[in-house]
């Protein structure tokens, strides 16, 4: 027994190493602060009248191990939302990359004991006092268990301290190696890890760009054998990691943020990272720049000094060179939130071989470098005009402000902010405030700042914003509700009867999808409007219209007669196409082309486009470029021209063909025309009567399934539903015996 628990203790000890946070470290460290910090006050004479500053909040679940990821918040009133800028830190995403836990929990430490750090206290007060701070110390605890050793369920050791992804079963999705079902496959030692993702690459922002299963490591250096680390994933967003964060992201509504990294092969070693300035398409002469980048820029410059004062020597920094699917280029496309991947290290180069990926006899200068390029950060978050680590001064430049109601003054909830100085350009997913009606904006000194605020239902505004460097600039907003006026429409069919649709209005600020109710009206504010109605069995109609005044529209449903259907198609090449010929039809014909699809190509270089062809004629109704890779529905009208005939309808992936995306995925497509029913309801052979010669010929088109495409097949929809059944043979024979057919 003796022995028994000697063996157990040693083996308890290889798996600890007390200078380290540990996730069970992590764990039970921001718990015991929760009960010294998160109940009252803090009890400091630093933080009078600022409450309860700390509090600790589960965010989410990991894929695999379903292991709490914890969330702090620090800031005066925590237990209370204000109006305040918000940062981001993550400590860790890559599993060996340990740095960051330490320099993160070291930062919420520091908050916690202002007293040990007197050095530091007017920045820990004012960060506290001006900004809503959330630190996560790992968003990848299963990888973080591996990296210090765990026992297994089975009593398996598990340890890796060169392990870099989480532990998704990678087999159990589908892999076709030698691996096992629901067990880690993983080998100690650089790469070859069967299981696992990479969280990093694993955002749906480029995603495809990322390594696919089991791809060779490309590193830039030759003994760094680092294969299958760079996994994306199954599918983009796969892992309940990346998910969480893009929830957590999405609703905070973050201004700044740090991720921290490390480099074990040494390509990257201190180097800070910010949104993007790819060259991986046209080179590093000619790189493609984010929007506002000369903002994104300045900022990571001084980080990246301030980050290498442990040793003298700045970190390097670059906006990301390559599109693969990672945090900080989709955080800035979501949201505006500009995030800096640091990649800490102490000595350039260094070896660290199979071991921790930390240098622990440099580990205090590392931590008081990095926290403070860190302070730096949160005082251009608070727009203090702060002296930093460098001696300099804090650029104050910023925007800030709520945009609320003129009449009632109550704030309006994710209103639109964009700055027009810094949000050009498609790539970019339209700037919110928050759900208080609350933005903040940082800008570069030498810039300009033009402001436009609108939101749904209101007038926007514009103006120009002079801005110092001293401090914030508040500009609130008072936006005029718009007029709204009534929409009414009447549906019917050939016979008069009451057609069920769904309209979907597309507005500039709103897209919004209803089922008609018949005989009542929408309210709706003033704007430019796509309306869409759509019934089963009708042909589609798609209209545009300015709204300055109440408007009822009258319309007949016209059967739909669907004259091409095509399924699963993708188009991926340049020029791949879809082709459809356009026999019988005549000039004023109307076509509805319908697309249950979704398409990711490179904004304003790759283009699906729509061509009407006849002879040495060709005209283009549809141009679509950027990306929208979520399954979703186009209606897209077209009329044959004036002196044409016959002729096709082409449609052609267009791309320039130097860096691929994934193109255009179609689940359905169909050209469908209209069908005039212009007869007598079941009056099948259209012969002024009605006898069993028609229900033979209903029942024929139905069981051929045609009766949108057979003469006068029409007539048969006895109940003006759209579709042809049993009911409606039923419903004919009924009023041939009755006498009664209309």
């Amino acid at each position: 027994m003796i022995g028994m628990f000697f063996l157990s203790l040693v083996f308890s000890i290889a798996f600890c190493n007390s200078n380290y946070f540990s996730y069970e470290k992590i764990d039970s460290t921001l718990h015991a602060w929760s009960n010294e910090f998160g109940l009252n006050a803090h009890p400091s004479n630093d933080y009078q009248n600022f409450g309860i500053i700390y509090n600790l909040d589960t965010l989410g679940y990991s894929s695999r191990d379903s292991l709490p990821i914890f969330g702090v918040k620090l800031s005066a009133n925590a237990n209370t939302e204000e109006a305040e800028p918000k940062v981001l830190i993550v400590g860790q995403s890559h599993a060996e990359e340990i740095y960051g836990v330490e320099i993160a929990m070291e930062i919420i430490n520091q908050f916690l004991h202002p007293q040990d750090y007197p050095q530091n206290r007017p920045k820990l007060q004012r960060g506290l006092y001006y900004t809503e701070l959330w630190i996560i110390p790992t968003i990848n605890p299963e990888g973080l268990r591996v990296v210090y050793g765990y026992e297994d369920e089975s009593g398996n050791a598990i340890k890796d301290a060169t392990y870099r992804k989480n532990k998704t079963d990678v087999f159990h999705h589908g892999s076709t190696f030698n691996g096992l079902e629901d067990v880690f496959d993983y080998l100690p030692g650089v790469g070859q890890d069967i299981d696992g993702v990479d969280l990093n690459r694993n955002f749906d922002f480029n995603w495809s760009f990322g390594d696919s299963l089991l791809v060779p490591g490309f590193s830039c250096n030759a003994g760094y054998n680092d294969d299958f680390d760079y996994y994306r994933g199954l599918h983009p967003n796969s892992e309940s990691e990346v998910q969480l964060i893009m929830d957590f992201v999405r609703e905070k509504n973050f201004l700044l943020s740090i991720a921290y990294h490390s480099s074990r092969s040494g390509c990257i070693d201190r180097y800070v990272i910010y949104p993007w300035a790819w060259k991986d398409k046209d080179g590093e002469e000619n790189r493609q720049y984010a929007p506002g980048f000369s903002v994104i820029e300045k900022l990571g410059m001084e980080i990246a000094e301030i980050s290498g004062m442990d040793i003298g020597q700045n970190y390097g920094h670059t906006g990301s060179s390559f599109r693969k699917g990672n945090f900080h280029d989709w955080l800035y496309r979501e949201t505006g939130c500009i995030q800096y991947l640091i990649e800490v290290g102490y000595t350039p180069d260094y070896d660290y071989g199979g071991d921790y990926l930390i240098e622990s006899d440099y580990l205090d200068e590392v931590l008081e470098s990095n926290i403070n390029a860190f302070f730096h950060l949160l005082m251009r978050s608070a727009g203090q005009n702060e002296i930093n680590a460098l001696g300099e001064s804090t650029d104050g430049n910023q925007i800030v402000g709520i945009i609320s109601d003129a009449y009632s003054n109550e704030p309006i909830s994710n209103a639109y902010v964009e700055i027009l100085e810094l949000d050009q350009g498609a790539i970019l997913y339209p700037r919110k405030a928050n759900k208080s009606g609350y933005f903040c904006r940082i800008l570069h000194p030498n810039d300009g700042c033009t402001v436009i605020a609108s939101a749904y239902g209101y007038e926007s505004d514009t103006v120009n914003v002079e801005h110092s460097s001293s401090g914030p600039t508040e500009q609130n907003f008072s936006l005029t509700p718009s007029d709204r006026y009534d929409i009414s429409f009447d549906v019917a069919s050939f016979n008069n009867s009451i057609v069920n649709s769904r309209l979907l209005f597309k507005g500039s600020l709103k897209t919004d999808s209803i089922f008609f109710p018949q005989n009542q009206s929408i309210n709706l504010p003033v704007d430019n409007y796509e309306v869409i109605i759509s019934s089963e069995g009708y042909m589609p109609q798609v209209f545009e219209f300015d709204l300055h005044g109440d408007m009822h529209f009258s319309m007949i449903a016209l059967y739909e007669k669907v004259v091409h259907k095509k399924n699963d198609i993708n188009l991926i090449d340049d020029l791949d196409s879809l082709l459809f010929s356009l026999d019988g039809m005549e000039a004023g014909d109307s076509l509805m082309v319908f697309l249950d699809f979704k398409y990711e190509l490179e904004l304003d270089y790759d283009y699906f486009r729509g061509y009407y062809y006849n002879l040495d004629d060709s005209i283009n109704f549809m141009e679509l470029t950027g990306y929208n890779y979520e399954n979703h529905e186009s209606f897209i009208p077209f009329t044959l021209p004036q002196n044409h005939s016959n002729g096709f309808l082409g449609f052609i992936l267009e791309l320039d063909d130097k860096i691929n995306y994934r193109g255009v995925g179609i689940n359905e497509i169909k050209i469908i025309g209209s069908v005039n029913c212009n007869g007598l309801i079941g009056d099948m052979d259209d012969d002024g009567s009605w006898n069993v010669l028609d229900v033979v010929a209903l029942a024929n088109c139905i069981l051929g399934a045609n009766c949108n495409v057979v003469e006068n097949g029409c007539a048969g929809d006895m109940n003006a539903d759209g579709g042809w059944n049993v009911i409606d043979v039923v419903a004919l024979t009924n009023c041939i015996l009755n006498d009664d057919c209309p």
